[in-house]
């Protein structure tokens, strides 16, 4: 049930990711007409568009986990063994999980640091910069809980296959 929520959780993003590529577009495309026609452009369209490709890219990464469109090296594992490609996919996600666990930690810490400290951007909206700056660790918090969800997922196929092989089936 829960592994279906946050599932669920990473498609929300996804789609939250694209509102992000759509503000964005808007943005830069006001940004293009008014300054090629009025010129006048909008002095905070390069503030906005960096914030939404950070947006952009740790939001939606939960849901590039849970597609498998991560970047995939797969030369040498198509060549594996089909046992040997689940034992390398439970520790490739599992090494995941912890990693994505520890820079979700110290992303946070950072926001913290950066609230504390009372950065603002340097640029015209003057924005405090930890505002932006949680997206970081929300995304990374999204996608760690999505590699949680895969790691279990690989855990149960190598665990249907172990049992398959054991009650003797030709298929394993």
């Amino acid at each position: 049930m829960i592994l279906r929520v946050i599932e669920r959780i990473s498609s929300v993003s996804g789609w939250l990711s694209g509102i992000g590529v759509v503000v964005m577009a808007v943005v830069v495309i006001t940004d293009v007409f008014l300054r090629y026609f009025f010129f006048k452009p909008l002095l905070f369209a390069d503030d906005i568009g960096v914030y939404c490709m950070i947006y952009i890219a740790f939001v939606g990464a939960a849901l590039t986990l849970k597609m498998r469109r991560h970047i995939m090296v797969d030369l040498l594992y198509d060549w594996l063994p089909r046992k040997v490609q689940l034992w390398l996919d439970v520790i490739t996600t599992l090494v995941g999980t912890l990693v994505i666990c520890i820079i979700t930690w110290q992303s946070a810490d950072w926001v913290l640091y950066t609230y504390k400290s009372g950065f603002t951007s340097p640029g015209v909206l003057q924005t405090p910069m930890w505002i932006p700056m949680s997206v970081v660790p929300i995304g990374l918090f999204l996608w760690s809980m999505q590699y949680i969800v895969e790691s279990i997922k690989v855990v149960n196929v190598l665990r249907s296959q172990h049992l398959k092989a054991k009650e003797g089936d030709p298929n394993v």
